[in-house]
């Protein structure tokens, strides 16, 4: 294929170019970042960092799914659209899984893996962007199962929607989150913000990443100093627990869902 090597192509490229060099620059005074010789351990500590987020994303990925199969859904298909299994299931692919080896990723690979920084930036947003949608449908299969059962949760004196502690952190986490990431995508991936200007925007877009799950826990680990980000963590973990409830400690189901409370 030919490349486009007129004078508005050249500029464009140009742009991209900078725009990047903007988003690296900004987050180390002018100099290069390189996050495999930073913090107490350098590379071996980042590389640790990154491989242990991985597998535990994985871990409790898999772990989820089979303690919900099992309780929850050991007849029907967890992925069955409007059912109360596949919240929980939503929610820790959204907030466990996708967003913590987002996070990662942008912080790793491109040292790491040899990754350019724009396929890692790429990368990290299409992760975010499917975290968030995955997210967001979790909440949605919730929502129309409350509906479904409002006669009984209304005889029983509760509100239909929002009963819990878990149900108000996790909307203000969800909330935050699509926030975050359609404030990063109109940001650093559409041509709306003069390149020049994207730097400014890297500190409240990081902060806004505190929808992601595990990402406070994901950005220390991997040297970053940004400020708390715990709510959907928070969030994700209140919902596991009330799901256990109280339990006696030998049930496969009550004992699957504190050990993906602890290990998250």
């Amino acid at each position: 294929m030919l490349q486009d090597s007129s004078p508005s192509a050249q500029r464009n490229l140009m742009a991209e170019d900078s725009s990047d060099d903007v988003e690296r620059t900004s987050l180390t005074a002018g100099k290069i970042p390189d996050v495999a010789s930073a913090g107490p351990f350098k590379r071996p500590g980042v590389l640790i960092s990154a491989v242990g987020t991985h597998v535990a994303a994985v871990a409790l990925l898999a772990m989820m799914w089979r303690t919900l199969k099992k309780a929850l859904s050991p007849e029907a298909p967890l992925l069955t659209w409007r059912t109360f299994p596949l919240h929980p299931f939503l929610m820790t692919l959204a907030f466990g899984f996708l967003s913590p080896v987002a996070a990662a990723a942008w912080r790793s690979y491109e040292h790491l893996l040899g990754f350019t920084h724009r396929q890692v930036k790429v990368f990290h947003g299409v992760l975010m962007g499917v975290a968030a949608l995955t997210g967001l449908l979790g909440v949605i299969d919730m929502w129309l199962v409350h509906e479904d059962g409002a006669a009984a949760q209304v005889a029983k004196g509760w509100a239909v929607h929002f009963q819990s502690a878990h149900s108000w952190v996790g909307i203000v986490a969800l909330a935050l989150f699509l926030l975050q990431a359609t404030g990063g995508a109109a940001a650093f991936a559409l041509p709306l913000v003069p390149p020049a200007k994207r730097a400014a925007l890297l500190a409240p877009h990081r902060w806004l990443g505190a929808a992601a799950a595990q990402q406070a826990r994901n950005r220390l680990l991997l040297a970053s100093r940004e400020g708390s980000e715990k709510a959907a963590f928070v969030a994700l973990i209140t919902g596991i627990l009330s799901l256990a409830g109280r339990g006696d400690n030998v049930k496969e189901s009550d004992v699957g869902y504190k050990a993906a409370a602890v290990r998250g």
